[in-house]
């Protein structure tokens, strides 16, 4: 039956318009208002209001080298020991201890971490404590760990096509445990969890960036984000942005030698890359010790003389394969008897050596026998009379020999 359109627009009083033709009428009004509603006025600093006003002395967590209300960029090679470190600091900070001899002021922390588990955030927290000389029940209701391991919807902020950033659930979640737990110090590692957006585009890094400088605003405390190099050997990973939205920026490293070598794989640095409000610079080196880090005063000098021993047989038994690995390629056999063909003695004067004396190749011959990475009297190749070239080779378990420069014995620090 055709509508009859007169009898359907004549509403009275029992004809009424639908409930949705309201709704709908008020949507497009608060619509149009609130396109056109005046923007919040900008609140203004007038300079002459702090005319005889006391100048405000800049606060810190950590003294130096973490300011208050700002978010502070921690990066380092992989290894290095960055969550540790973290985690450590905001213990520190939770107790209100020095932190590796530097100043900090006590405030309630909390270590959020993507990649470890609780286990693991255990075994650190029992080391840290024990070179710390607390027990662990005096963090109670000071320091706070959550691990996101696993979770989905790590990210704080997502961003739509227009690149505009949108703060995400597991922000306002964090925000929210601050305020109820009085945090005034956050660890948020790492960005490869927390930052979803592209690394590279310099809006939506300085977007995050400024995300997690309102978080330090809104807990009156201050923020570290835990973030990685890039592989071409740069201090952090993307677009500058990463380094200029920053005002504060710590770089961590295990400390190598002209040659790329670690004289010792359980010392560490750690620099401010940048630093707004402090000195550039000022390094603080200190080591892993029985699972946390320790100024190197701490450490037993037996144990360090203990910890030299290792690196430097380490890198010995590197130059060792490399010139081995070279010996091959050149089809020159070589033999642990001492004679013409004595390895050791072949090795020392071969510029793959690094120096190293024919001793000291000796020795890593003979450890590296045990180890199993070497085999003695083995088949090499065949020469031209058909016969096997025998001498020392390497074993299947060395399936690459370490580059030139000695290994890396940084690569699996203690």
């Amino acid at each position: 039956m055709p509508r009859n359109i007169e009898t359907e627009t004549d509403f009275d009083d029992e004809n009424a318009p639908p409930a949705w033709m309201d709704d709908a009428r008020d949507a497009i009004f608060a619509e149009y208002e609130g396109d056109n509603a005046p923007p919040p006025i900008l609140n203004l600093i007038d300079p002459a209001g702090w005319s005889g006003v006391a100048i405000p002395e800049r606060s810190w967590k950590v003294k130096d080298y973490i300011p208050d209300r700002q978010a502070t960029l921690l990066t380092g090679k992989g290894a290095a020991g960055k969550s540790l470190v973290s985690q450590q600091q905001a213990t520190c900070i939770a107790l209100g201890l020095p932190f590796l001899g530097v100043e900090t002021v006590q405030t309630n922390a909390l270590y959020i971490t993507c990649e470890d588990d609780a286990d693991e955030l255990h075994r650190r927290q029992v080391a840290i404590c024990a070179n710390l000389g607390v027990d662990i029940g005096d963090l109670s209701g000071k320091l706070f760990l959550l691990s996101l391991q696993g979770e989905m919807g790590n990210e704080l902020a997502t961003f739509d096509h227009d690149g505009r950033m949108h703060i995400a659930p597991r922000y306002q979640q964090v925000q929210k445990a601050c305020e109820d737990h009085e945090i005034g110090f956050a660890v948020l590692d790492n960005t490869a969890h927390l930052f979803t957006g592209n690394e590279n585009d310099r809006h939506q890094v300085a977007s995050f960036i400024n995300l997690c400088n309102r978080l330090a605003i809104a807990i009156d405390g201050a923020v570290v984000i835990v973030g990685h190099p890039n592989k071409a050997g740069d201090s952090y990973s993307g677009s500058t942005a990463w380094e200029n939205q920053v005002r504060s920026r710590l770089f961590m490293e295990i400390p190598v030698d002209d040659d790329g070598n670690c004289p010792d794989p359980d010392a560490r640095v750690m620099r401010r890359e940048k630093s707004n409000y402090a000195q550039r610079g000022g390094d603080l080196n200190f080591m892993w010790f029985k699972g946390s880090f320790v100024l190197p005063d701490a450490v037993p000098e037996d144990q360090k003389i203990d910890t030299a021993a290792i690196a430097k047989a380490s890198r010995e038994n590197d130059l060792f394969l490399v010139c081995l690995a070279k010996a091959t390629a050149q089809k020159r056999a070589v033999s642990h008897v001492n004679g013409i063909n004595y390895a050791p003695r072949i090795f020392a004067h071969m510029p793959q050596a690094k120096g190293v004396k024919e001793m000291d190749m000796r020795a890593a011959m003979e450890r590296l026998l045990s180890l199993g990475k070497i085999e003695l009297e083995a088949n090499l190749w065949k020469g031209s009379n058909r016969h096997w070239k025998v001498g020392i080779k390497a074993t299947d378990d060395v399936r690459q020999p370490p580059s030139e420069n000695g290994g890396n014995a940084c690569a699996n620090p203690a």
